[in-house]
């Protein structure tokens, strides 16, 4: 049985490249360039008249640039967006402002003479168009609300001393609302192991740090986990939990294991270490994005009884993850991505 057609609509302003992206998208029998436009207002015009399932666009183009387009598609006809922009690698804010506008994924243009180096990224563009098409609409569009800056009243003998959150696709979003709706006196370190382009992790911790009351930072190899701190795995690199034999401390740490799912860093990293570090003594999640990394990693805290969360289907961009952690039997609890962050607090209340 054949897959059906993706229609897509090509925004960029050089021609070159959109010849390139047309060829090498035209290179999978099911995925059909329907137009092409030339900056931002083209880009949206065309969506409306020529209805595609994805549009794939640049940031930076004349007249009217892409964040224009993703902020008018997802206004008067939305359509699943796959940014591709070289504007990544010198402002990760715009990036982060065409998601919180409603674009889907974004992917880092590669530098390289008359397009090589993109021809190499190939297979990743074209599972990026395939996810998008199927995306829920519904999840895309995001309501901004404001940090909680209300204290809680905390259990004086918590029974967890970590949470661990593995995300992908849709995973910035998602880990915005959850950590907004955590109360500023939240008694356990979070850990987040979110897949971005690495030169994207740092920026994306320092715009969570600006628009939240809990501190976020990049974590750092040798660092100990602190209460009350939010921290963001480097993108440029695995990292581990690890617990010192002398003092019992847990630290940081670098490892160059490569995992089979997914590297720099992986969400399976993450949580296999947290079951060898805290045992059932911690809590780990499952939000939104492509693949199954972190299933195995979920599946070893839930063999060690730690308490396992997943974001259901209906309230997740892409359904990857915490579908195969669930598929794996790791999960305790099923939940829409609102009711998670009363969920996390009430297991510490």
């Amino acid at each position: 049985m054949s897959l059906p057609k993706i229609n897509v609509l090509l925004a960029d302003d050089s021609g070159f490249m959109r010849l390139v992206l047309s060829d090498m998208l035209g290179s999978d029998g099911n995925i059909g360039v329907v137009g092409t436009a030339g900056n931002g207002q083209e880009a949206f015009r065309k969506t409306s008249d020529l209805k595609p399932d994805v549009v794939l666009l640049d940031l930076v183009m004349p007249e009217y640039d892409g964040l224009y387009a993703v902020k008018q598609i997802m206004q008067h006809c939305p359509t699943p967006i796959v940014v591709l922009s070289a504007l990544g690698n010198t402002n990760p804010e715009a990036v982060f402002e065409a998601l919180d506008a409603g674009a889907y994924d974004f992917l880092s243009k590669p530098v390289g003479v008359l397009g090589s180096k993109i021809r190499e990224m190939e297979h990743q563009l074209v599972a990026r168009i395939r996810s998008a098409s199927s995306a829920d609409l519904r999840t895309l569009h995001r309501k901004k609300t404001k940090g909680n800056t209300n204290a809680h009243t905390f259990d004086s003998h918590l029974a967890y001393d970590a949470v661990v959150i593995g995300a992908s696709t849709g995973g910035t979003g998602a880990i915005e609302e959850i950590l907004q709706k955590l109360p500023d006196n939240f008694p356990l370190p979070v850990i987040i192991a979110q897949h971005m382009p690495a030169d994207f992790v740092e920026s994306f911790a320092r715009r969570l740090n600006d628009m939240l009351p809990l501190p976020v930072k990049l974590a750092t190899n040798g660092e100990m986990p602190q209460n009350g701190i939010v921290y963001i795995l480097p993108g440029d690199q695995n990292t581990l939990l690890t617990r010192e034999r002398s003092n019992s401390k847990v630290r940081f740490s670098r490892t160059e294991e490569r995992y089979a799912e997914f590297n720099h860093p992986s969400v399976d990293a993450l949580m296999l270490s947290a079951a060898g570090c805290y045992g059932p003594r911690a809590i780990g999640i499952m939000l939104t994005g492509m693949g199954k990394d972190g299933a195995a990693g979920m599946a070893a805290m839930h063999g060690k009884n730690a308490f396992t969360i997943a974001q259901n289907e209906q309230s997740s961009v892409v359904f990857g993850m915490p579908g195969a952690a669930i598929g794996r039997g790791a999960v305790k609890q099923v939940l829409p991505l609102k009711e998670i962050p009363g969920f996390v607090v009430g297991c510490l209340s």
